[in-house]
């Protein structure tokens, strides 16, 4: 998820949908993220292998 969108403003103008969204808050409250495990290898690149990768601009 983006930065950013979590930032922004919600302008609600229906009184069913500000239920659902009240709703959908307290529904995720009580709810644990879920652990990622990566099934790929991975690595940090630096910033002349990733020109190498997508070639010098």
């Amino acid at each position: 998820m983006a930065t950013k969108s979590i930032y922004k403003n919600v302008t609600i103008k229906n009184r069913t949908l500000s239920h659902a969204l009240v709703r959908a808050l307290e529904n995720a409250s009580g709810k644990q993220s879920k652990e990622v495990r990566l099934s790929k290898e991975c690595r940090e690149l630096k910033k002349d292998e990733i020109k190498s990768i997508f070639g010098a601009m």
